[in-house]
């Protein structure tokens, strides 16, 4: 291991699943003699990407809660959307989980969400956790407003479980349309609608969508999200446009 890449393969071994390990640990899970893993370990914890647990034993550091606070803060799709999650599901006609995800490379990540009390079930869609690129409305929704080869470079590692022809058609009628909506695609028993967020100058590809139990949709509710989905879209595009309008702004004072 070289470089970044050292780091990079030490953090990414903690998970959900195994949320602590020792430097023995680590050096036979890499591969990588104990010496060496010892010096990184030691540097990631004065920098805070580590600390000290129980026993021999290190875990995730409190630079992440950190830059967690920071993003929050100071993302701009986090920023002008966060705030209207909540009022989203207040005016949806059933109860509902409310994600704001965005592409980061060709993968979704869910940056913001909302869960309605009493709504039954977990989404897969939670805040930090990387999610497939074509299934479940609120990566599809994205992804509808990629086109050329852009969109076939993001495409050409995904793995189709059915035809990719058909998967694009389909992509084609969700942009026509104004949204997608998909049902058990991603978690089974529910049933999902995402409508597209964009903003070039920042370089911003995300959605806003809301997620249902499948027992409780109707019919005659598919109109009433479709438009609390694509007037809160469009506020969020707004408060974008206002945060990047701040951004340069500053940048100006600065230069002077």
């Amino acid at each position: 291991m070289s470089g970044f890449t050292r780091y990079n393969k030490i953090l990414n071994l903690f998970s959900e699943q195994r949320s602590s390990w020792t430097v023995s640990e680590i050096s036979d899970k890499l591969k990588t003699p104990s010496s060496t893993i010892y010096r990184i370990v030691r540097e990631l914890v004065l920098s805070e990407f580590l600390e000290s647990a129980t026993g021999a034993y290190f875990r995730l550091g409190p630079a992440f809660i950190k830059f967690n606070r920071t993003i929050n803060l100071s993302d701009p799709l986090v920023k002008a959307g966060q705030p209207f999650l909540e009022k989203l599901a207040n005016e949806n006609p059933i109860v509902s989980v409310n994600v704001l995800a965005r592409l980061y490379g060709n993968k979704v990540m869910c940056v913001a969400d909302y869960k309605t009390p009493f709504f039954k079930n977990n989404t897969s869609y939670q805040k930090g956790k990387l999610m497939p690129l074509i299934y479940g409305a609120t990566s599809r929704a994205i992804i509808m407003k990629v086109t050329g080869r852009r969109l076939e470079g993001l495409l050409k590692h995904e793995a189709f479980n059915y035809d990719k022809d058909a998967f694009l058609k389909n992509l084609k009628n969700d942009n026509k349309r104004g949204y997608c909506r998909t049902e058990g695609q991603v978690d089974k028993g529910l049933i999902g609608f995402a409508v597209p967020i964009n903003n070039k100058k920042l370089g911003i590809e995300a959605s806003l969508s809301s997620i249902f139990n499948s027992t409780d949709f109707l019919p005659e509710h598919e109109p009433i999200i479709y438009a609390n989905l694509s007037s809160y879209a469009l506020l969020i595009e707004r408060y974008i446009n206002q945060i990047f309008d701040e951004i340069q702004n500053y940048h100006k004072i600065l230069v002077k």
